[in-house]
């Protein structure tokens, strides 16, 4: 049963639940504030203060305010009991907490009580909002909405901020683009938001000026999401329509409609594949070079070098042509602070590098059109014209063929989040061999990765030495195998416990954490376990079923 608190009481509610979804993508600050806001009202709405303060008037001072508190304090102990008897009664609630659950029971066979105090004091966000959205009276459909707006909102908000400074060439790396937290977590956030509006687009009866803003924020966010070089993003959205398209297929009717949706996720699914290989293709396949044709000397009258062996490839161009080693640095010198006396020197490849991404010849005459811009991400240690200037996913495709060429060549994988993840997953494996039942314990998990890291003589850097990035990883490394199948049992069984929960936002929620959870550790900082306990909770509790 519900305890009642009227209409200035849910306007409290709406308030706080509000400000979880504009907090997720703009401050970590904001998130805490706003979960004690949520437990204050938790225990406090409800309470009628003016009818308790009315009381014991023929009192005197002191034992009126004691008479008050203590009423005071038996209304929270009413609220405290009559919420849990809510929350414990509510099967799908009970799941949900259980995850967090399981990580308290992960002390028992752990060694390090601080990391593991730590990572459950980041993860309370799994057991407050079952709690709380599971024992509060649900919202209205329009208050429902409300909360997705504001949260929307403030998304595009953090992409406005991040195009701005995209205009403004005001980055070093296209991660910097998300001004205020990971741009994993915003990336996530964008998607959520495209799927969504595109529902409301279809099934809310707004007016046209509403869905022409719909239709443009949903272009938006596509557009965000590229030049931030969200691959994983890509991905979640590729198989999201791919699985909506079945869906729509297996439920028409219609033959022609069926057989035509079939062409368009083939035709579409083939367009996936060509466009990556081709980029591929052309970084790989310069054309052919006929030495004998080329100019043999600079303008100044220096020869020119032409190694197609050890520079490589980059950008379907061969790093290596065309070069003037001496008459390169001399000009480089006069124009940069950052001085280079020869190809050991840090900035050397740099230089090189980002004078063939702007296809110019590697001598004086190459370096003195670069602008001032391009001495100063040269100097940032930038070795790409494109990676400023034309960031997206050809980009980002051209940043991991340099990282493989790499990683193929040397084993080394320092600086590219791609073949990092590779060494990542090695490490879980080799951890998971040891403590496949029970896993390491909920604070052991840095340590052990830590430990095998200098046991097998990792290249990784130590700035680099990170864990799994793969959540199911990394649950089955402090779990085990059985933690691992409670994880996903937790995690699905809301869908499936409820008919009415098996809607269109929901499941597409839900697809986007579980395919995020293959490259990412979401639940492990504070934005990403926030996201996904917060709208696991809010998409199940938050609204009144209909």
């Amino acid at each position: 049963m519900k305890v009642e608190y009227g209409k200035t009481g849910t306007y409290f509610y709406l308030v706080g639940l509000i400000l979880i979804g504009v907090f997720i993508p703009t401050s970590k600050f904001g998130l805490s504030v706003s979960q004690f806001y949520l437990i204050a009202l938790w225990l406090l709405l409800g309470l009628d203060m003016r009818a308790i303060n009315k009381m014991f008037p023929e009192k005197p001072f002191v034992t009126r305010i004691i008479s008050r508190i203590v009423l005071s304090f038996k209304g929270i102990w009413y609220n405290i009991k009559t919420r849990f008897s809510d929350f414990i009664h509510n099967k799908v609630a009970v799941v949900m907490v259980s995850m967090y659950i399981m990580h308290f029971i992960g002390l028992i066979y752990t060694s390090d009580f601080q990391y593991a105090f730590k990572d459950l004091r980041i993860k309370l966000p799994i057991l407050v909002f079952p709690l709380i959205l599971s024992s509060m009276k649900p919202l209205n459909k329009k208050q429902f909405d409300t909360v997705i707006w504001f949260f929307i909102g403030s998304v595009f908000f953090v992409t406005v901020l991040g195009a701005i400074k995209f205009f403004r060439r005001d980055f070093v790396d296209v991660r910097e683009l998300s001004v205020f937290v990971s741009h994993i977590r915003v990336s996530l956030c964008m998607v959520f938001s495209i799927f969504v509006l595109g529902y409301y687009l279809l099934k809310r009866n707004y007016n046209s000026i509403v869905k022409a803003i719909i239709i443009f924020l949903i272009v938006w966010f596509l557009w965000q999401i590229t030049i931030w070089e969200s691959f994983i993003s890509v991905l979640i959205i590729a198989a999201l329509c791919a699985m909506l398209a079945l869906y729509f297929i297996f439920r028409s009717k219609n033959v022609v409609v069926k057989i035509s949706t079939f062409l368009v996720i083939i035709i579409s699914a083939s367009l996936i594949v060509y466009v990556p290989y081709r980029i591929i293709m052309d970084y790989n396949n310069p054309e052919k070079v006929v030495v004998e044709q080329l100019d043999t000397h600079t303008k100044l009258g220096n020869s020119y070098v032409f190694d197609t062996l050890a520079f490589g490839i980059e950008d379907g161009r061969y790093v290596g042509l065309y070069l003037s080693k001496t008459e390169m640095l001399d000009a480089w010198n006069k124009r940069s602070e950052l001085k280079i006396k020869n190809e050991y020197d840090d900035g050397y490849h740099c230089l090189v590098r980002y004078l063939t991404s702007k296809d110019l010849r590697k001598d004086a005459d190459g370096v003195n059109q670069l602008s001032e811009s391009d001495i100063v991400n040269i100097e940032n240690g930038i070795a790409n014209y494109n990676y400023i200037e034309n960031p997206g996913i050809k980009t980002r495709i051209m940043k991991i063929m340099i990282a493989y060429r790499n990683y193929k060549k040397n084993g080394d994988a320092n600086g590219s989040s791609v073949f990092q993840r590779i060494e990542f997953i090695k490490a879980s494996f080799g951890i998971i061999k040891e403590n496949v039942v029970f896993g390491v314990g909920t604070g052991d998990l840095a340590n052990a990765f830590a430990d095998y890291y200098e046991e097998t003589n990792s290249k990784l850097r130590p700035e680099y030495r990170f864990r799994s990035h793969n959540q199911y990883l990394a649950i089955t490394v402090a779990f085990g195998i059985f933690g691992l199948l409670w994880f996903l049992f937790s995690m699905f069984y809301p869908y499936f416990a409820d008919k009415k929960n098996r809607n269109y936002i929901y499941f597409v929620f839900l697809v986007i954490m579980a395919l995020s959870m293959f490259t990412e550790d979401t639940i492990e900082t504070q934005i990403g376990v926030t996201l996904f306990a917060f709208f696991n909770s809010f998409l199940v509790f938050g609204a009144q079923r209909d």
